[in-house]
């Protein structure tokens, strides 16, 4: 008997520990669910307007992946707009707007409610032309008569404007401003002699090289530190999701440091979110002679000296962008 009640009791000790470890496991589930379900209800969302391709907005890219905006108490909505963003904009329909420059100032000054408030990219642009036409071409001042290929409404056009005008180049008469509605197809244009100079964006710099063109020079000779693209907000939602706007800051400040100072798993990031090679990412992003000095921070740079105009540009040396 004593045996058999021992056997007893040891059955009945498993049996309540069996049962104890079951509870204890079915709490620390419960717990978890209610944490994971309560989770997205403490985010508060914040909406973004952003390019098609991830490597428009690499520090964007980097913090969605990495979950900052999450991590800052954000649950951000990506919107990928290929026109009408800024519309958008204006009227409420998003908090923020990561892209271009002329169609935000040019809806503020008719009386839009946006307000710019910091930094994506600066240069990263390329003046390009037939082989014929780099002597030719070389200086600004030689640029009477010719047929500019340009995106509408684009930092390209801004720049040589204010690239020609101090050299009494006359932008009414002496030079003519061909509005193109993609890069492709402004370098189909260079290469058939539909305009004679074309500005496509470094992304595009190896299919004009790929197609027999010339590069004249990246932009920012003709115009040092350019703004190509600002962070706007509905100035509304600005005044309204203060708070917002500050962890949206942070988390792109997080994946700024990652961008600088992880560089090779900054280039995997965004090769996998953009179905790109490595090496292709690391030319447009990282490689200041393919990239056309395109820097991307989130810092407006409001303070830096204003870019002087080259007067007399001579030839860039295209050798090293060929190369």
């Amino acid at each position: 008997m004593k045996k058999n009640g021992k056997s007893i009791s040891r059955r009945l000790v498993r049996s309540i520990f069996l049962v104890l470890a079951i509870v204890m496991l079915g709490s620390c589930t419960k717990k978890e669910k209610v944490i994971s379900a309560s989770s997205p209800k403490s985010l508060e969302p914040f909406s973004i307007i952003i390019e098609t391709d991830p490597i428009g907005n690499p520090l964007v890219a980097i913090a969605r992946e990495k979950h900052y905006f999450e991590e800052e108490g954000i649950n951000p909505t990506f919107i990928v707009l290929s026109a009408g963003g800024i519309e958008a904009l204006s009227l409420g329909k998003a908090d923020v707007y990561l892209l271009t420059i002329i169609p935000p100032l040019s809806y503020a000054a008719q009386g839009a409610d946006i307000k710019v408030i910091g930094g994506t990219a600066s240069g990263g642009n390329y003046v390009i032309t037939k082989p014929e036409n780099i002597g030719k071409y070389a200086a600004l001042e030689d640029w009477r008569g010719v047929r500019l290929g340009t995106v509408r409404l684009s930092t390209s056009e801004m720049v040589s404007r204010y690239a020609l005008g101090p050299l009494g180049v006359d932008l009414g008469s002496d030079v003519s401003f061909v509005e193109i509605d993609t890069y492709p197809n402004i370098i189909e244009a260079v290469r058939k002699g539909q305009v004679d100079i074309g500005f496509i964006s470094a992304s595009y710099r190896q299919s004009a090289l790929d197609l027999g063109l010339q590069i004249l020079f990246p932009m920012t000779s003709m115009y040092p530190n350019y703004v190509c693209c600002r962070e706007t907000a509905n100035g509304k939602s600005l005044a309204a999701k203060r708070e917002l706007f500050v962890k949206f800051h942070q988390a792109q400040i997080r994946a700024y440091k990652d961008f600088k100072e992880k560089q090779e798993e900054s280039i995997t990031i965004l090769a996998k979110l953009s179905s790109q090679e490595p090496e292709y990412v690391r030319n447009v992003i990282f490689n200041v002679d393919t990239n056309g000095h395109r820097v991307f921070n989130p810092d407006p740079l409001s303070n830096l000296p204003a870019g002087t105009p080259v007067s007399g540009l001579r030839l860039w040396r295209h050798t090293k962008a060929t190369g």
